[in-house]
């Protein structure tokens, strides 16, 4: 398959085009040799495709984390398609991909798609919003966007009937053995309503309209973190005070696994395109 009409139906599906002010990673923290390797249209909204590479695509691989081994392993004309530009995870925390990696995903690969605030605020298969579905949440309700001009946002709400532990129990057969998943805090043995705000959702600018919605519990990836990165650690524990003093259960299945699952699915949505695909599971490191 041709890798332009490809891109051009990820575009529509995430309506890339319509997304104003998303996070610019790439800008935050590679080198300055992005610059000369990334496709000028990106640099518009910080989503698509990132890197230009062959014109054809034989296969897809999509991943939680783009790194340089994960590129390295691609074989000749192989799209990667990503929520991130970055591998976010906890060590070293915040690595842009190499020079060689973006070369490589040029001159070998089929190039780099990538999509962050359109795929959080999707109506099918934002992380938050499959992860809230595998619990069984009830009434579920979208808030808190991260861009503009895209409906819905980052964080679904919804009741359980659960106790803590059984919702954990559910979170942990959605995300696979690879990822752990632990109650962080429980001040009450049932979850009552429950918001999911998948990825790096551990901030005080989330959970507090997450409080106004009368939430219990909160579903998060990095409520636990060994990321060395300083501001990254004073998030994380602003957080945690807040939920302690409103006495909010926290549960974490780690920044990966909460966002694996619209990977897993995007996997299907392109065998439907008719581009063999799969999904290239390393686990939280």
């Amino acid at each position: 398959m041709r890798v332009a009409p490809l891109v051009a139906e990820l575009d529509a599906y995430f309506r890339v085009p319509d997304v104003r002010g998303d996070f610019a990673f790439v800008e935050a923290v590679y080198p300055p040799y992005w610059r000369e390797l990334v496709e000028p249209a990106y640099i518009e909204r910080w989503n698509g495709l990132m890197v230009r590479g062959r014109p054809n695509v034989e296969r897809v691989v999509t991943c939680v984390f783009p790194s340089d081994e994960i590129v390295a392993s691609l074989e000749p004309e192989t799209l990667l398609f990503a929520e991130h530009p970055i591998d976010l995870e906890d060590e070293p925390g915040f690595l842009p991909l190499s020079r060689e990696s973006l070369e490589r995903l040029r001159e070998t690969a089929s190039g780099f798609y990538h999509v962050h605030g359109p795929l959080d605020q999707h109506p099918e298969i934002a992380p938050s919003r499959l992860v809230a579905e595998a619990l069984g949440l009830a009434e579920l309700e979208e808030f808190c966007p991260i861009v503009e001009g895209l409906s819905g946002g980052a964080i679904v709400a919804g009741a359980s009937a659960l106790s803590l532990d059984a919702l954990a129990d559910r979170l942990a057969a959605k995300l696979g053995p690879e990822v752990p998943v632990r109650v962080v805090s429980r001040p009450r043995p049932e979850a009552g309503k429950v918001a999911v705000a998948a990825g790096g959702g551990a901030g005080v600018e989330f959970l507090r309209p997450a409080l106004e919605r009368g939430c219990q519990t909160y579903v998060t990836g990095n409520a636990i973190t060994d990321c060395r990165l300083d501001f990254v650690r004073d998030e994380v524990r602003a957080f945690r005070e807040l939920a302690d003093a409103e006495g909010v259960a926290v549960i974490d299945g780690t920044h990966y696994g909460l966002e694996k699952p619209p990977q897993v699915a995007m996997v299907e949505w392109f065998r439907q395109q008719g581009v063999p695909a799969e999904f290239r599971a390393v686990g939280p490191k």
